[in-house]
């Protein structure tokens, strides 16, 4: 790493630059030293690679020390007593590492990039650190107001916080700790920034291309990744003429079609953090929610209760979705590691909890479904999930990066949707395919004597495909029989994955499945994984296991067996609850409650 030489294109000075704190001054030099690093490999012509690896250092480490510098800001009281000092601090960070990974995103769409910008970079860090500017001021403010016994230590922040509430709030905890890894998924290339410059890209990638395909009826309507691009910021500019900031935590309660897609694009783009909520919310629940969750807005197509309209700043109506022009859209200078979305469970008894999962675990669950499940852009596929269910949205999030069409029909049964969409690719849960083994059922026993016997033996030729043994010659004659004919009717025949996830499927069911020749895959993930996790075909499918761990994720046990998930997928933690945050995830490791091991082979319970 280049730094000390008098020609050097940014030259460290302790008298201009130092801030008398070692840590600091350390982190420093070294972002001086990768702008050297990355001159010299431009100025010299070093190879495509070599540039973009020096970029996505200066990404990385952009990020990091950032982070570590706002912390200490707050850790020593900077941030509370010169509050507004330290959010122009902090903005001024943003700005930074936005062009940075503009930069980088700039070089790998192949772009050259000029040297002004790597000047801009360089001036940028002289004049934030220099004698007199932004980092002198909490040097200075360390220096004479903070106790010369005070000592930081990183990431210890949140925790010194949950140690000042009362004794008898506080409750024992278990420790996650990892005693053995089971299965390790490999590494994955996660890209910097929001959800927001994701789809930005996504859409200026396959612009005229179809992202979203919506059947009413005998009606179908569709939407180019750049129209839906351009409603999108019109629907983030209209969210933003109300009280509504960036940063601002805003509930979505709409079913689940295309528009609440464009809307939770919208949210991000605005720079808000989507909250979407299931309709079957009863008014407690959803009061609970916008209290604990501290919600800023909540955008509904009816009237919400008086009870969650008085404790909200702003209510906003989606019929018609609200539009005004936005040349300045916030979301995209949103940081990887910002919260993007909390994401509550399924219904049920009892208040509800949100896990907070940031830009940064999104965009990591596209990459590991892109790396594992390659995707023709010419693909259509549908995620048969109601909006508030974490895997309806990365299910979409994954198809569009692919340059996929996402579909959806007013079809109030998903069953009856299928095959009006005829999909590529289809995600669910174990219900779904439930209700889709009962229809086919009912099929094959309308069928003649001779037919339906024929289509009896599935489950029998699924078993045999699943153990390995193949299938007889007389499963060909199935085939054309029965079996293609009962994909094409029912919507399957296309099919390039089938996706269920968050919950075991029976057997029967698998087995039934794939002698159908339908290419269904077990997903294990969690809310608290971004829905990721491992999977379990469908080439090489195995019974009674998870499969194997998605790129990215590593699983492992602790030492009382339980199955332990660690990757950039995983939750920080719940929203406002410190004590179930620390009893579930700890040095990103994440507690799943769930599973057993048989042999060599991890399984999930029942």
């Amino acid at each position: 790493m280049q730094l000390e030489s008098e020609d050097a294109f940014a030259r460290w000075d302790d008298e201009r630059y130092s801030t008398q704190i070692d840590r600091f001054d350390e982190q420093h030099k070294r972002l001086f030293g990768l702008l050297n690093d990355l001159h010299t490999a431009m100025d010299e012509g070093h190879s495509q690679d070599e540039i973009g690896d020096i970029l996505r250092e200066l990404e990385r480490y952009t990020e990091y020390h950032f982070g570590d510098e706002e912390e200490f800001m707050q850790d020593c009281g900077y941030a509370m007593d010169c509050a507004d000092c330290f959010y122009d601090h902090r903005e001024m960070h943003e700005e930074f590492a936005s062009t940075v990974s503009d930069f980088r995103e700039r070089h790998e769409d192949g772009e050259y990039v000029t040297m002004e910008v790597l000047t801009f970079l360089r001036d940028w860090l002289d004049s934030h650190i220099a004698a007199g500017d932004e980092d002198q001021r909490y040097s200075e403010y360390y220096q004479t107001e903070v106790d010369e016994t005070y000592e930081y230590t990183p990431g210890t922040l949140r925790q010194r916080r949950r140690s000042e509430s009362p004794p008898e709030t506080t409750q024992p905890t278990t420790t996650v700790s990892v005693e053995e890894v089971v299965l390790d998924g490999g590494e994955l290339s996660v890209p910097a920034g929001p959800i927001a410059s994701w789809f930005e890209q996504v859409a200026t990638t396959h612009g005229d291309r179809v992202a979203t395909i919506e059947h009413d009826g005998d009606e179908q309507t569709e939407r180019t990744f750049e129209s839906l691009y351009e409603r999108a910021t019109t629907v983030a500019g209209g969210l933003l003429e109300t009280e509504l900031t960036p940063g601002d935590r805003l509930a979505i309660d709409l079913e689940s079609n295309g528009e609440a897609l464009l809307f939770d694009l919208a949210s991000h783009l605005a720079g808000l953090v989507s909250v979407p909520l299931y309709p079957s919310f009863d008014d407690e629940q959803l009061r609970s929610i916008v209290t604990t969750a501290e919600i800023d807005g909540f955008a509904s197509s009816s009237d919400p209760p008086s009870a969650v309209e008085r404790a909200v700043d702003v209510v906003v109506d989606t019929e018609p979705l609200p539009a005004s022009p936005q040349r300045s859209l916030p979301g995209l200078n949103r940081r990887g590691t910002d919260l993007a979305t909390i994401v509550y469970p399924v219904p049920a008894d009892g208040e509800p909890t949100g896990v907070e999962l940031t830009h940064r675990n999104l965009r990591a669950a596209i990459a590991a479904l892109s790396d594992a499940l390659p995707l023709d852009p010419d693909a259509t596929g549908t995620a048969l999930l109601p909006f508030a269910h974490v895997s309806q949205r990365v299910g979409a999030y994954y198809l569009w990066d692919a340059g996929a069409t996402v579909a959806y029909t007013d079809h109030a049964s998903s069953v009856e949707a299928l095959p009006a969409l005829s999909p590529d690719v289809l995600i669910g849960v174990p219900k779904l395919y439930q209700q889709l083994y009962g229809e086919l059922q009912d099929r094959i026993g309308s069928f003649g004597w001779a037919k339906r016997k024929v289509a009896g033996s599935v489950t029998g030729y699924g078993r045999d495909v699943i153990d390995g043994s193949g299938t007889p010659l007389k499963y060909a004659a199935a085939e054309r029989l029965a079996y293609r004919p009962l994909r094409q009717e029912f919507g399957l025949d296309d099919l390039t994955y089938a996706l269920s996830s968050t919950g075991r499927l029976d057997d029967h069911l698998l087995d039934f499945f794939h002698g159908l020749g339908v290419p269904l895959c077990e997903l294990y993930g969690t809310a608290e994984t971004s829905a990721i996790g491992t999977i379990n075909g469908p080439d090489d499918f195995e019974r009674d296991s998870v499969g194997e761990a998605l790129p990215g994720v590593t699983v492992g046990l602790s030492a009382d067996s339980d199955v332990l998930i660690d990757g950039p997928t995983v939750t920080d933690g719940y929203c406002n609850d410190p004590e179930s945050t620390e009893r579930a995830v700890h040095d990103g490791w994440f507690r799943t409650d769930d599973g057993s091991i048989d042999g060599s082979d991890l399984g999930l319970s029942e």
